[in-house]
């Protein structure tokens, strides 16, 4: 059914969300009839809409006409999508270190094709901060952006400005990566755990605080399959075929959920969900969210902003329920790095946690420590009917500006030159990698 568009704003009775992600502040959706919308931060151009302007409301993102767009994935400030009838990845916002995957590490305002990924059958595209992956149908891997840990898993530190193939799997077939701020996991079709990257906090589950520059297994859950992973900024989470959820890595938020501040260095199952049957993990900057089998949402870690859900600002060192109204069932839930949004099975978007650059969508910048019903894009309110549509007028049709143009450090990092390497404990907050420069907004 045709869209009509009047005023600025796109009247569609018959839609609804399929997909919520979230990156470092913006969020977007997908829509049914092939729609994609974003909101939030849009100073790289990660929302697409040919300008760098915040949008605090969902708003249409029609620079990309492409049709069955399946995969709707955000990294810390660019996104990515894939068109299943045209095999064809596109990506767009902050291009530094190659992480869009176009050769450059320019900014890209409008979506674009990933022309090496062009004609390949994509099962799942994962991006972390400065890297993503794409899991190819038959199992192999491709990786590109900012490799200074190794996360790319090449077998060097060389960052990648275009796809490549991590020969290190060739035998092996994944069936699911995730990518975190400079780590990477992968579980494989038959169960096996893999980690690699910068491994500081024991993130790679490999039992020490040593980088990887090539995917190694995880021997310590010897005997016990796994079937979903997923990355924080610097922990990870699993899941086992039997819905038991295992945490490893930093822990100085308590985002590992197991009731204390401790890292850990191998992965570590959680006993306060063992009664749960999990289905769905996310992870966030430092808080951690999972889905149970049933519906219901658990979160847990860094509470800053009210990014966990549970009605406060207080740090949560296990899982914690989060309550929604007349106790709807959740389907899928998105950690952005300070904000959380969730899809419900009545077709329901809510978002919560840091509202600043208007990545919760309500129209405004504050802050929520509570799901707020998303109306614009929620069946029991506006159900897609009126969403706000960019208006594309790309200056003077640049759609691209030169990283070389600003610069800066990880944000909220004050000491971002330390190196000191704590053995035990919860690691300091000040052990990001040496020389980590990052493009400075001013």
């Amino acid at each position: 059914m045709e869209a009509e568009v009047t005023g600025g704003e796109l009247n569609s009775p018959e839609r609804e969300v399929l997909l919520v992600s979230a990156g470092a502040s913006h969020s977007v959706a997908l829509l049914s009839g092939n729609m994609v919308c974003s909101w939030g931060r849009g100073e790289d151009g990660q929302l697409g809409h040919g300008d760098a302007e915040d949008r605090p409301v969902p708003t249409i993102v029609t620079t990309l006409d492409s049709p069955s767009i399946v995969s709707l994935i955000c990294g810390a400030d660019h996104t990515t999508a894939y068109s299943e009838d045209e095999l064809q990845v596109y990506s767009w916002g902050w291009g530094d270190f190659g992480r869009l995957g176009h050769g450059n590490s320019s900014d890209v305002f409008t979506p674009q094709p990933v022309k090496a990924l062009q004609g390949m059958k994509i099962r799942q595209i994962a991006c972390g901060d400065s890297h993503c992956l794409a899991v190819t149908m038959d199992g192999g891997v491709q990786s590109w952006g900012r490799n200074q840990n190794g996360q790319l898993g090449l077998g060097t530190t060389e960052d990648s400005l275009l796809p490549q193939k991590i020969q290190a799997f060739e035998g092996i077939c994944v069936k699911m990566v995730a990518a975190g701020a400079e780590h990477t996991a992968a579980v494989t079709e038959d169960g096996q755990l893999y980690g690699w990257g910068w491994g500081r906090y024991g993130n790679l589950g490999l039992g020490d605080r040593n980088d990887r520059l090539t995917p190694e297994k995880v021997t310590s859950t010897e005997g016990v399959k796994m079937i979903l992973v997923a990355c924080g900024w610097r922990h990870t989470i699993t899941v086992s075929t039997s819905g038991s959820l295992y945490t490893y890595g930093w822990s100085k938020y308590g985002q590992l959920g197991h009731g204390d501040f401790e890292d850990h260095l191998v992965p570590h199952k959680l006993e306060a969900l063992k009664d749960t049957s999990i289905s769905q993990i996310s992870g966030g900057w430092r808080h951690t969210m999972a889905l149970t089998s049933d519906g219901k949402l658990y979160g847990w870690g860094w509470n800053k902003f009210g990014q966990v859900g549970v009605g406060d600002n207080t740090d949560h060192c296990s899982p914690t329920l989060v309550n929604f109204p007349d106790n709807q069932k959740i389907v899928q839930v998105a950690c952005g790095w300070r904000h959380t949004m969730a899809l419900t099975e009545r077709k329901n978007v809510f978002s919560w946690g840091r509202g600043t650059s208007g990545q919760l969508g309500h129209g405004d910048i504050l802050d929520r420590n509570t799901p707020k019903m998303l109306e614009a894009l929620s069946a029991d309110a506006s159900a897609c009917k009126k969403l706000e549509t960019s208006k594309v007028a790309p200056l003077s049709g640049k759609i691209w500006v030169s990283p070389s143009e600003r610069y800066a450090i990880v944000p909220d990092e004050n000491v971002p030159w330390a190196t000191g390497n704590t053995s035990k404990g919860n690691g300091s907050d000040t052990n990001v990698p040496e020389n980590d420069v990052k493009r400075m907004r001013v």
